[in-house]
């Protein structure tokens, strides 16, 4: 049997507040949907993953996190679900556990470590 390998980055901005939970066997689970936008021409499409924060990446996802943040997920256990919604018709899902959460977002006001504005690019 060979070596298996899977990393998986994605780049986008939360849809809802974290969630969290405590599973049967006391770990703690923070779920949140992330939107990654992609541009091509004049259209645009998103795709939506449902991302699962354990233990401590649950508890900074929880404490740091809210709609609308924009992160950097690096995951792995990409899984794709099939499901139907309400109204019958059939939907799908990505799953993704998160291994590392890096935020994109400027830091609030009050607590930048530089007096500069970051938002802007100047070019």
């Amino acid at each position: 049997m060979g070596v298996a390998y899977e990393r998986i980055i994605i780049v986008g901005n939360l849809g809802g507040n974290p969630e969290v939970r405590t599973t049967k066997d006391g770990q703690q689970v923070a779920n949140f949907s992330l939107a990654v936008n992609r541009k091509k021409g004049d259209k645009q499409t998103t795709t939506w993953y449902r991302i699962a924060c354990w233990n401590g990446n649950a508890d900074v996802a929880v404490k740091f996190l809210q709609k609308g943040s924009k992160v950097m997920i690096e995951g792995s256990g990409l899984r794709a679900s099939a499901y139907f919604d309400q109204s019958g018709r059939p939907q799908a899902s990505l799953e993704l556990n998160a291994d590392r959460i890096i935020f994109l977002d400027s830091a609030p006001e009050g607590n930048a470590t530089n007096a500069e504005d970051t938002t802007e690019v100047p070019f």
